[in-house]
């Protein structure tokens, strides 16, 4: 399917230490990712393309009708990895956003589409070495976007890899809206022994949700100004 004209958002991602992963591990890590894809559809309508693609087996990639969302998206697909994990197994992944247009979508797999903003996304991925977030902008002038990339991206980075489980499980809760008393209806039926409002407020206070809500707000608004300028 040919498109034109609006920016769209890719994310191309791969587990992180896949290496150290099992194959049941490195399953269930890829098959969290899908549904949690489908999740954030469901609270955020109308943002995913299609479904996520998987490759490999620890590679992946979403398109994004909305790109003012790639940063939800990409903190909210690393919680629901992340809280996940225990003493002895470490879920991640690390993500490339790609902001640009978008050529050619294929029905079947997103990965066989085209267009500026998979190029960057896939090209940033391949380059990204101590770091699990990124972010590069199809734009003839990267000035205004500068203290994105280099600043923004990696505070929202350095504080999502220090997420505990139970800090990633409060986040994730967050990013979808929920409130700290919903939260912890949530984890109770989710077969954990139910925490009180207080106990989850404590774990986004951990995970610095305030600064991260707010970074998220800037972002959102500043790509969603230069979204609407390419209508």
């Amino acid at each position: 399917m040919a498109i034109t004209g609006n920016l769209h958002a890719v994310l191309t991602g791969d587990l992180v230490s896949s290496s150290r992963l099992t194959s049941n591990q490195s399953q269930q890590a890829m098959e969290l990712l899908r549904t949690s894809a489908t999740l954030f559809e469901q609270c955020f309508s109308g943002t995913v393309s299609g479904n996520m693609d998987t490759f490999r087996h620890d590679s992946w990639q979403l398109l994004l009708n909305k790109p003012e969302q790639a940063f939800k998206a990409a903190l909210f697909l690393r919680s629901a990895l992340k809280m996940e994990s225990d003493a002895v197994t470490k879920f991640d992944t690390r993500i490339s956003i790609g902001i640009g247009t978008v050529e050619f979508v294929a029905s079947e797999r997103t990965s066989d589409s085209r267009g500026p903003a998979f190029t960057l996304s896939g090209r940033g991925v391949d380059t990204m070495k101590n770091s699990a977030l990124a972010l590069s902008i199809e734009t003839e002038d990267t000035e205004p976007w500068r203290d994105m990339m280099q600043a923004i991206m990696p505070l929202l980075d350095c504080i999502a890899t220090d997420w505990t489980p139970t800090e990633s499980r409060a986040v994730n809760a967050a990013l979808m809206g929920r409130t700290q008393e919903e939260s912890a209806r949530l984890w109770a039926s989710d077969k954990r022994s139910r925490p009180t409002r207080q106990a989850v407020g404590d774990s986004l206070i951990r995970a610095h949700w305030n600064t991260v809500h707010s970074v998220l707000l800037q972002a959102e608004q500043k790509v969603l100004r230069e979204h609407n300028r390419s209508k």
